[in-house]
């Protein structure tokens, strides 16, 4: 198997097929897919980015910034 194949899987998650009660006249067409607890964790981090990026890497170089200018005095 691929690794690219390998880490779609793993981000995708497992499907889990839909619990239809078979004695009610509604049926459930839908499943859905359960993610490993890491691969939630990248989604989290990911979304987190992808909407705060901006500040977030202005406070990243800021610290950075403070770090070297106080250990290297």
């Amino acid at each position: 198997m691929a690794f690219k194949q390998r880490i779609s899987g793993w981000y995708q998650g497992k499907y889990v097929p839909p619990q239809n009660d078979h004695s009610s006249g509604i049926i459930i067409l839908m499943g859905s897919y359960e993610r490993h607890w890491t691969a939630r964790l990248a989604q989290v981090l990911a979304d987190f980015w992808l909407a705060h990026w901006q500040w977030t890497i202005g406070t990243t170089l800021a610290i950075i910034a403070i770090y070297v200018g106080i250990a290297y005095r």
